[in-house]
């Protein structure tokens, strides 16, 4: 009765197929919260205990991954997934919710399940659905994390995941080397594409006049002072006059005051967020035309 209704089984030299009545994650009455909570945001199902005797007969390679399309031709989609644990009831799965609206299953539905190997992959690009997940200090980090909870993605599904208590949806816009690729022990590189509602913000840069700061007359600095002699006679003053210097005597650039005196105060912006850190660039000039200038004057 069991295989007549619920379960169809095509079991050839390293292939299997099934047919099992679908549920979501919530349905699921042999797991605490916190198993149904990795079960409905991650990429894998729960499946009978029969399934795993059939799989175990036909010698199937693990990691062990299945193709999932729904029976019905006219909404007929198709994603890919992981195998949590073997504990549904006989003739039942279990799917994260996305997984559901994914394959347009309602709850009860059959669904057609099928082991599937896939290449490694090596390329993933996400877009966000809201744009809540710019908020996010580190993202690529937080997605990594969750990524863990699954086994496999298919281009073109809309998963789901939950950060600090907040549920994020996630497109998956594009896969290497294939459209379904698993991401168990491989090196892949990952992109994000603008969310939705997400406008680019237009900045204005403008350059700012450099403050008046004159290289031609010599101020002091760290070796400026008289010197000591090991001998302990005193030591010859050697000074130059600053009207000596670059020949720019009796001229303003000489009785320019100094260089501290001349620098803006620092004021500290109280309006500074994370993430909108700015280096102020001045429009400095060359020093061939400061000195025209200092000459004019």
């Amino acid at each position: 009765m069991f295989r007549e209704n619920f379960m169809q089984a095509f079991m050839n030299p390293g292939n299997f197929r099934c047919q099992l009545r679908c549920f979501s994650a919530p349905f699921f009455k042999g797991g605490d919260s916190k198993k149904i909570q990795e079960l409905n945001f991650g990429g894998k199902i729960l499946l009978p205990n029969s399934v795993l005797d059939s799989l175990i007969r036909l010698n199937i390679q693990y990691p062990m991954m299945f193709k999932l399309s729904g029976i019905d031709p006219v909404f007929q989609r198709t994603t890919h997934a992981g195998v949590l644990e073997f504990l549904a009831e006989e003739g039942r799965a279990y799917l994260p919710q996305w997984m559901m609206e994914q394959l347009r299953l309602q709850e009860g539905d059959l669904c057609s399940i099928e082991y599937a190997r896939l290449p490694s992959a090596t390329f993933a690009k996400f877009k966000p659905s809201s744009t809540e997940f710019l908020n996010i200090s580190n993202p690529r980090a937080m997605l990594e994390v969750e990524l863990r909870k699954f086994a496999c993605l298919t281009k073109g599904d809309i998963i789901s995941v939950e950060y600090n208590e907040q549920v994020m949806q996630f497109k998956i816009m594009d896969l290497k080397p294939a459209n379904a690729v698993t991401i168990i022990e491989c090196d892949m590189n990952v992109e994000f594409d603008a969310p939705d509602g997400y406008v680019e913000p237009q900045v204005i840069r403008t350059m700012p006049e450099a403050p008046l700061v004159t290289p031609f007359v010599k101020t002091g600095g760290p070796f400026a002072g008289s010197g000591q002699r090991l001998d302990g006679k005193s030591a010859k003053s050697r000074t130059t006059s600053t009207s000596s210097v670059n020949g720019l005597a009796d001229t303003p650039a000489a009785r320019l005051p100094t260089c501290a005196e001349e620098l803006p105060p620092v004021v500290p912006d109280e309006t500074y967020r994370p993430g909108t850190l700015e280096f102020i660039r001045y429009n400095y000039k060359n020093l061939s035309v400061l000195k025209q200038e200092f000459v004019k004057t």
